[in-house]
């Protein structure tokens, strides 16, 4: 299977649609606190850095996302239920992606 295949397989560029949906959401979001963030602007900052990071590796690695996609996790902590079906579209995908790309490294 070529790159696009596998792409198409694992449903990346699907993953960071959601993703682009994920930080259109949160730059309309201010104030609140989660977790290890201070406020939805810092958690918004970190997540753009993150996805900005992740357009750019060979193989993405979709962990620290896993980690605030989780349920009851950071994105459900600032948006809550509102969120919930793009939150699971994005944890799935992002694990589906780890398991089946991250054990080749």
């Amino acid at each position: 299977m070529d790159k696009i295949e596998i792409w198409k397989k694992y449903e990346l560029f699907e993953l960071f649609h959601d993703l682009e949906q994920a930080q259109d959401i949160l730059s309309k979001l201010t104030g609140g606190s989660s977790y290890h963030f201070d406020s939805v602007e810092d958690f918004y900052n970190a997540f753009t850095e993150e996805v900005a990071d992740l357009k750019v590796q060979n193989v993405p690695d979709f962990r620290q996302i896993c980690l605030w996609f989780a349920p009851t996790s950071i994105w459900d902590g600032f948006v809550g239920h509102d969120g919930m079906e793009l939150a699971n579209r994005i944890y799935d995908r992002a694990e589906k992606w780890n398991k089946n790309n991250l054990q080749n490294l």
